[in-house]
C-alpha cells in the first residue's frame, strides 16, 4: 500500500514539473517561430529594396552609357564636316575664286554651331546628373537672354530662310537658374528651326499670369506625329528624327528641357500635328 502510494506520489511529482516544462517550451518555441517569421518578412523587404535599387541603377547606367555613346558618335561627325569643308575652301582658293566659297563657309558654320549646341547639352546633362548640385536662382531679363540665344541660332535660321519673331513684354523677368533656363530656351528654338521648312517662321512668346510665367516656342514646320510625341522626354529612348535639311540630333535636348523645367517645379507640354508645326509651352512658378 505504501509502495502504491509512493508510486502515485512519484507520478504526481513527475507530471507536475513535466507540465510546467512543456508550457515554457511551447511558449519559447512559438516566440522562436515568430522571430523567424519576422526575420523572413524583413529579409523579403530588404530583397525587394535591393532589387528595386538594382533595377534603378541598371537603368541609370544604361541610360548614361546610351547618352555618352550617342554624343561621342554625333560629336565626331560635325568636326569631320568642318575639317572637310575647310580643306575644300583651301583647295578652292588655290584654283578658283567665286561665290561658291560662301556656301562652304555656311556649311562649316552650321557644323560648328551644331557641335557647340551638342557640347552645351553635354555640359548641361552632366549638371543634371549631379543630385548634389544646387540651383542658383537669380533675376533673369528674358529679352536679354533671348537676344543672346538668337545671336547664336541666327546663322542656322538664315540658311533656311526662317524668320525668328518674338513677342515678349519689356522688362519681363523671372527668378530662376539662368543656365538651366538658357538650356531650355536654346533647345526649343534650335528644334523649331531644325524642323522648319524653307521660308518658315519661328515665334517666341512670353507672358505672365498671376504667379506663373509662360513662354512658348512655335514653328510652322513639319509637326510631330502622335506616335513620336509619346517617345519624347524619355530617358530610355532618346528619340530624335532628322530635320528638314537632314540635320541630326540626339534627343537629349528635349530631355534636358523637361528635367530643368521640373527642377523649377514647372511643366512643359506640346501641341503638334503632322504638317501643321509644333508649339512647346513652358510654365514656371514666378511669384511677384
Amino acid at each position: 500500500m505504501e509502495r502504491s502510494e509512493n508510486k502515485v506520489s512519484v507520478v504526481q511529482e513527475r507530471n507536475k514539473p513535466e507540465s510546467n516544462y512543456n508550457g515554457k517550451d511551447v511558449a519559447t518555441y512559438r516566440d522562436f517561430i515568430r522571430r523567424i517569421r519576422d526575420l523572413s518578412e524583413y529579409n523579403e523587404k530588404l530583397e525587394r529594396v535591393v532589387a528595386d535599387q538594382s533595377r534603378e541603377l541598371t537603368g541609370v547606367i544604361t541610360s548614361n552609357s546610351k547618352v555618352i555613346s550617342i554624343i561621342a558618335h554625333d560629336l565626331r561627325n560635325p568636326f569631320i564636316s568642318i575639317i572637310g569643308i575647310l580643306e575644300m575652301i583651301r583647295d578652292y582658293f588655290e584654283h578658283n575664286q567665286g561665290s561658291d566659297i560662301e556656301k562652304y563657309i555656311d556649311i562649316a558654320t552650321e557644323s560648328a554651331n551644331s557641335s557647340l549646341n551638342l557640347l552645351d547639352n553635354l555640359a548641361a546633362w552632366a549638371v543634371s546628373q549631379d543630385s548634389d548640385r544646387a540651383m542658383h536662382p537669380e533675376v533673369i531679363d528674358l529679352i536679354e537672354m533671348l537676344m543672346d540665344e538668337i545671336r547664336i541660332i541666327r546663322c542656322s535660321a538664315i540658311q533656311k530662310q526662317v524668320s525668328l519673331v518674338y513677342s515678349i513684354p519689356p522688362e519681363l523677368s523671372i527668378v530662376a537658374d539662368e543656365q538651366m533656363i538658357k538650356t531650355v530656351l536654346r533647345n526649343l528654338i534650335n528644334n523649331a528651326v531644325k524642323y522648319s521648312n524653307i521660308g518658315g517662321e519661328v515665334k517666341i512668346s512670353a507672358s505672365k499670369e498671376n504667379d506663373y510665367l509662360e513662354f512658348s516656342v512655335q514653328d510652322t514646320g513639319i509637326g510631330i506625329s502622335y506616335e513620336d510625341q509619346r517617345k519624347l522626354f524619355r530617358k530610355d529612348i532618346l528619340h530624335s528624327t532628322p530635320g528638314t535639311n537632314k540635320e541630326k540630333g540626339t534627343g537629349l535636348g528635349l530631355l534636358l528641357c523637361k528635367e530643368f523645367t521640373e527642377k523649377h517645379n514647372g511643366k512643359i507640354r506640346l501641341i503638334s500635328e503632322p504638317g501643321k508645326g509644333s508649339k512647346f509651352i513652358v510654365t514656371l512658378p514666378n511669384p511677384a
